[in-house]
Parts: structure tokens; C-alpha cells; sequence
């Protein structure tokens, strides 16, 4: 069986919806049965993936969902039925029906949302408002819950966990898309598929334990949750753009004065939990320093590729700037294969240059 893994490798933003879009699309074209398998990570992803002249912005499905490849959840990731049933009348509005199994992924509820907009920690600490965080902690306490649950058990529960009253229009909306999601979904095996795609979510820099505390998600961001029989022989894709960005609290990058970073797709804007979305020159000590957290080189049975991604923003420059050693460099673009070779003369992975 062919497995792939495709892991951000900064905080998020990188790319890796078009690059799980990529992989299936080209083992579709090799006559092979791909499955977009999410481990980790829940509702607050948001992988943006141009496909047959439809535009969708993956948030509960897999990024290669417009190719009619199926979403699996491991039962290291979280799922918000109301999200996922929002964002299912979109996709059907666009013509897409697609297939997914949701039965093992941790069930995030309106409570746990409620409480992780309100949490002044939380809030500080950086969130996106998903109720992630929350659920994950609750999980923890034995509160864990999936779709075998009863939706009942569940709400009283949370309701209990939190010592709020019980909301009926919250009951209501949870009840109703828990029940929807349940009968709809369709159990994958995944010994069916020849080739497993595995989907990150966030950066490795926001990693619960690796990332720059606190301005962290709650999940492990890098290969933590997969077997070493998933990583024997796996092929991990990083994906990366050509230039830094930063949503949520933490890390600024780096400014550069005439260096237009604005892209015209770019569908990060403000919102009300993580702020305005940030760019700045690449850094690539920040990169090997993610690299060296998650001690990528410590697992031997792996083969690295970069996935570098935004090369439209370097040939509209006419220039790529970054960091390296704490200096700044500037350097004419001439060809992508330039920009690839110096990408991986500094980091010593192999690279693919993508324009998107």
C-alpha cells in the first residue's frame, strides 16, 4: 500500500489542501484507489483547493473531496457535526456529494465552542474559535465521545463538564446534524484504498508540545499519531510557501518594504479570534528549527519532500527574500528550479515547486 503524508511545515497556511488535492489527483491518474485519511487537527482547518472550476475551502472534508476521493477520520481527530453538515450543504451546492466516515473522530459540541470563545486563557493563548482545545480537554477527563454515542449522553454531559444550563437551540442544531452525519456517513475500510493519504492540519510550529508555547494548537501537529507501520516506507510532504505567514497570536514575520505579499486568492482574512492574517519574508531557520523539534531525521524509513508552494509571488517580485543565519538575503528569481535548489541546499530535502 502507497502512503503519503502531508504535514505544514511552519504555522499553517502552507498549502497542504492543494498539495492532498495533488497526490490523489495524480493516483487517480496512475489507476490507483486513494482514501484522504485526517489524524489530527479538527473543524478549524481551512485548505483552499481549485479543482474543475470549482473553488472550495476544506474545513471537516478532505482536501481531495472535489476529485471524489473519500474522508476517513482517525480517532486522533476532531469533528463538529454542525460544521460538518454546514459545510456539506456547500459542497452540495456546488454539485458535490461526497463520501466520508466520521465514526471514530472525537466529537466537539456546542458547549465546548461556547466555552472556547469565553475562555480568557484560551483567548490569549491564541484559538480559532472551534471549541478544539475544549473538547480535547474534556476527552481527557473520560468525556470522551464519538458518533456510537448517544446525543442525549453527550449534550448532558458537556452541559455538566462546563456547569452551564442546558440551550435548547444548542441541543437542537447539535442533536439534529449529530443524527444527519450518523446516517449518512459510510464506513470505509481502509484495506479497500492503495493509497492512503494522510492530511495534517496547522504547522509544525504549532505543535501542543513542539510548537512555540503557548501559541499552540491542541493536537500534535507532525507524524506523533501514526504507527511505525503507517511511517515504514511513507512519503512525508511539507508544504511551504516561498514567503512566512502567521494567523493567530505569536510570531510576526518579518517585513520587507516594497515586497507586495498580497495575493489575489488569498483566502485568509480577519476574523474576531485570531486577528488579521500575517506575511513576511521566509525564514528559513524557522524551518530547520521545526524540522529539529519534530526530529525528522530521527525517523529512518521515511522519504522527505518539500512542496513549496506561491511561486506566482516570487515571479511577480522579480525577487525572493530570506532569512538564513539571522541575515537577510534578496536574490534575482530566474527559474523555479533556482528557487527549489536553494530551498533544498538549506534544508537538505528534496523539493517540487508548485505555482499556487
Amino acid at each position: 500500500m502507497n502512503r503519503k503524508i502531508v504535514l505544514g511545515s511552519l504555522f499553517g497556511d502552507e498549502g497542504k489542501g492543494v498539495c492532498v488535492n495533488y497526490l490523489c489527483k495524480k493516483a487517480l491518474n496512475e489507476g490507483l484507489r486513494p482514501l484522504v485519511v485526517r489524524f489530527t487537527g479538527g473543524p478549524q482547518a481551512a485548505h483552499t483547493v481549485d479543482e474543475g472550476g470549482i473553488r472550495h475551502i476544506f474545513s471537516s472534508f478532505g482536501s481531495a473531496t472535489l476529485l471524489g476521493v473519500p474522508t476517513l477520520y482517525r480517532n486522533t481527530a476532531l469533528i463538529d457535526p454542525i460544521c460538518i453538515v454546514n459545510e456539506l450543504n456547500v459542497l452540495n451546492a456546488k454539485g458535490i456529494n461526497p463520501v466520508y466516515d466520521f465514526s471514530s473522530g472525537i466529537i466537539i459540541t456546542p458547549y465546548d465552542v461556547d466555552f472556547n470563545r469565553n475562555d480568557k486563557k484560551t483567548l490569549s493563548d491564541g484559538t480559532c474559535g472551534k471549541g478544539v482545545w475544549a473538547s480535547l480537554k474534556r476527552s481527557r477527563t473520560g468525556r470522551r465521545f464519538t458518533l456510537s454515542d448517544n446525543p442525549e449522553t453527550i449534550l448532558a454531559e458537556c452541559a455538566s463538564y462546563y456547569g452551564v444550563e442546558r440551550c435548547k437551540e444548542f441541543d437542537d442544531m447539535f442533536t439534529n446534524a449529530f443524527n444527519f452525519v450518523r446516517q449518512t456517513q459510510t464506513i470505509i475500510n481502509e484495506n479497500d484504498y492503495d493509497t492512503i493519504i494522510y492530511e495534517g492540519t496547522q504547522g509544525l510550529l504549532l505543535d501542543a508540545q513542539l510548537g512555540f508555547l503557548p501559541n499552540v494548537t491542541a493536537t500534535n501537529t507532525g507524524l506523533q499519531y501514526l504507527s511505525e507501520n503507517e511511517l515504514n516506507g511513507a512519503e512525508v510532504y511539507l508544504a511551504t510557501r516561498t514567503y512566512l505567514t502567521r494567523h493567530g497570536n505569536g510570531y510576526t514575520p518579518q517585513q520587507v518594504d516594497n515586497y507586495n505579499l498580497a495575493d489575489k486568492s488569498e483566502s485568509n482574512v480577519y476574523n474576531g479570534y485570531q486577528g488579521n492574517f500575517k506575511t513576511g519574508v521566509f525564514d528559513f531557520d524557522l524551518l530547520n528549527e521545526a524540522f529539529t523539534r519534530h526530529r525528522l531525521k530521527d525517523y529512518k524509513n521515511v522519504d522527505y519532500h518539500l512542496f513549496i508552494t506561491h511561486l506566482d509571488t516570487l515571479e511577480r517580485n522579480g525577487c525572493f527574500y530570506y532569512l538564513s543565519k539571522g541575515n537577510l538575503h534578496r536574490i534575482k528569481v530566474e527559474n523555479n528550479a533556482q528557487i527549489r535548489s536553494i530551498f533544498e541546499n538549506v534544508t537538505g530535502y528534496n523539493g517540487e515547486c508548485f505555482v499556487y
